[in-house]
């Protein structure tokens, strides 16, 4: 049985600024409120190694949370590590530590192994995306250690092992059902969200659409996101006479992403590459169908079409438009408590 009353500390590159904040790592936002809620005499603390820019302490949801304050610069960098490990030593005299659970394969695991294997402290590793992708150094030094590594889907997990010859135990992200809205009739026939930048591939997502109102010439298509490629995208919907199909909406927060996805009908997720997927669980609970390459957490059911090519994904999205309007209907595919329940088991192992 997991001890309620243990203190374990996260090392994280960046963590929300606020409890206003809503976009900054939704996933890890949502578990460590669970976890919260489920082990409310825990201590839990945050350090969080480049974002928030403050060195100002402050509590989010009942969690201690220290800005390092090193603000993306490389010339930070090793002054940020040394005073991480300075708290970690000052924490560990005032109340032991259990636990140390870093996020991403980079400096917050490189700290956090080299702080557990002198104090003999119990070290998880929650790999988050492309650091499972991109050869590194501090992958290197996992190999044949002691630390417990979490990928978070199959396609994650054997990426991480081609990649670094580390295996890893999969734990799903959850959502938290009660921020959702109610489902209401769909006004966005096909919706994207993510960051615009490469690897979300809107490019691919643009000319899909384009090829789409050939056959369907009154869509309403949206796009939730902000980024390096914003500017690319708008020009390529104007070259292609999409302004007035494809409505970029720009950066919302998690509530308005959730209030659109309540009144969509498809969400075409054309990424190349997803350690997970959050937004596939909080489509799905929206009552949305989805279409996408095999990423992340991608599996084929009754609201889930996967393709290998643009021309699969062009004849899924055409094949759910032509279907008559019915009910919608939630799918939940994790549950919070076999996420936190396989995260405590890793804390007490």
């Amino acid at each position: 049985m997991e001890n309620k009353n243990q203190h374990i500390v996260f090392l994280t590159p960046g963590f929300a600024e606020s409890e206003a904040d809503s976009t900054t790592i939704p996933a890890l936002q949502v578990f460590l409120k669970s976890l919260r809620k489920t082990i409310p005499n825990a201590s839990l603390t945050i350090l969080a190694f480049q974002f928030p820019f403050s060195k100002k302490k402050y509590n989010w949801y009942g969690i201690e949370v220290i800005p390092l304050n090193g603000q993306n610069k490389r010339y930070k960098k090793l002054l940020v590590w040394e005073k991480a490990f300075r708290i970690l030593q000052k924490m560990h005299k005032t109340k032991k530590i259990d636990a140390i659970h870093s996020f991403w394969i980079g400096e917050c695991s490189q700290i956090g192994q080299r702080f557990s294997i002198k104090y003999n402290i119990n070290h998880i590793i929650t790999v988050m995306g492309q650091d499972a992708s991109i050869k590194n150094l501090y992958a290197k030094k996992l190999v044949n250690s002691n630390a417990k590594i979490v990928s978070l889907s199959p396609n994650h997990q054997a990426k991480l092992l081609e990649t670094h010859n580390l295996s890893s135990i999969i734990i799903s992200w959850h959502i938290d059902t009660l921020n959702f809205p109610d489902l209401q009739d769909n006004t966005i026939d096909i919706l994207g969200v993510g960051s615009l930048n490469t690897i979300k591939n809107y490019n691919n997502f643009i000319e899909i659409i384009y090829t789409i109102t050939k056959t369907y010439k009154t869509l309403n298509i949206a796009i939730i996101g902000n980024g390096s490629l914003q500017k690319e995208l708008q020009q390529k919907i104007k070259l292609l006479g999409l302004e007035h199909t494809i409505t970029l909406l720009g950066e919302l927060t998690r509530s308005e992403v959730l209030n659109t996805m309540a009144k969509s009908n498809i969400l075409l997720h054309t990424s190349s590459f997803e350690s997970f997927g959050f937004v596939f669980l909080e489509a799905l609970y929206s009552g949305m169908h989805l279409v996408s390459y095999d990423v992340g957490i991608a599996k084929t059911s009754k609201k889930w079409t996967i393709g290998n090519d643009k021309s699969e994904l062009i004849e899924a999205c055409k094949n759910l438009l032509s279907l008559p309007n019915r009910q919608k209907k939630r799918v939940e595919l994790n549950s919070e408590s076999a996420t936190i329940n396989a995260y405590l088991n890793l804390y007490s192992a």
